[in-house]
This record gives C-alpha cells, structure tokens and sequence, in this order.
C-alpha cells in the first residue's frame, strides 16, 4: 500500500521553509528536480518561496506544504520511477507552484523509495493560495491511488506534530495501466 504524507506547519515561518527545505535538500537525496525555484540552495530556493508570497501579499499566510509519497517495492523499484510517479501524482501543484521533489531510499528489511515535495502554498501565476484541506488533500490521495494503481492511505501531520490517518482507503477508479509508464 501506497501511503501520501501531508504536512503542514501554517505558523511555522521562515524557520519552518528554511527547515523543510534543508531537511529534503540534504545528502540524503538521490535525485532533484526544481519547480521555478533553486534546486540545490535551500537558502535561496527559501528566498524564491518567500518574494512570490510578498509579491501576492501571502507573506503572513501558510508559507509551504510539504508532500512525502512512500512507494511500495513493486510500485517504484527505483528513484527514478519514484519521483515519475511523484511528477505526475502531484502535476496539478506543480503547476502552477514553486516546488522541489527529491528522491529518497528506505534501507528496511526490503529497500523501497519515498519522496518529498516542499511546494510553496502561493500560486505564482494568480496569487491564489492552496490549503492542506481535506478537498485537496483527498483528491492528491485519489489521483495517487488512479497513478499507482494500488490502494493509498492518507496521513496529515498537524502543526502540533500529531498525525492524523484518515480512515478511508483510496483505491484506483479506473484500471489505466500507468503503472507501466
């Protein structure tokens, strides 16, 4: 089972941005991709987040979501299927925001990949701000589920740091075949 982690610290600041993206942005990574912002300084792609939300006069909203999408074995046997799934689970966010995805390997009993997306809640072209509600949450959750073709569980983690695990299990509604791509 496919699992989406939503992550939101709304009153977390510029700390939280610099945090975030030096956490994804570390030696850990296996591979990077930047949407409209630096992918490899967390220092300025920090920056790039923080002049688009002035710019929309978002500076004293929700900065940043971070996405982390774990992948079973049979899923994405390596990073670069992990993040081409990632691509295209998260298109419509990377889209129209600032964002870096990065690849990482899990050494557990059976090595798998999971990967982090840190997307600016600012929407570059309009302004419009994206919230980590159960609407978008949900349909990320619905779309990693119809990509994957496997079952996707939804977590959200909280600015307290407490987890929630929604209750629902998103399954596939079509049988597409984009597991193949």
């Amino acid at each position: 089972m496919e699992i989406v982690k939503v992550i939101t610290r709304a009153g977390g600041g510029q700390s939280y941005v610099k945090n975030a993206l030096e956490y994804c942005l570390d030696d850990r990574r296996l591979m990077t991709k930047g949407y409209g912002i630096d992918k490899d300084d967390p220092a300025v792609a920090a920056m790039q987040f923080r002049k688009t939300a002035e710019f929309w006069n978002n500076h004293s909203k929700n900065p940043l979501i971070q996405y982390m999408i774990s992948f079973s074995c049979d899923t994405a046997p390596t990073a670069e299927k992990a993040m081409h799934l990632t691509e295209e689970i998260l298109s419509s966010v990377v889209g129209e925001h600032q964002a870096v995805t990065v690849a990482h390997k899990d050494e557990n009993d059976v090595p798998s990949f999971h990967t982090h997306t840190v997307a600016g809640a600012t929407n570059y072209n309009d302004g419009a701000m994206m919230y980590s509600d159960n609407r978008t949450n949900y349909a990320i959750a619905q779309r990693a589920a119809d990509v994957t073709g496997e079952p996707v569980t939804l977590v959200v983690s909280y600015e307290q740091g407490s987890d929630w695990e929604c209750p629902k299990h998103f399954l596939p509604e079509e049988e597409s075949g984009k597991r193949d791509l």
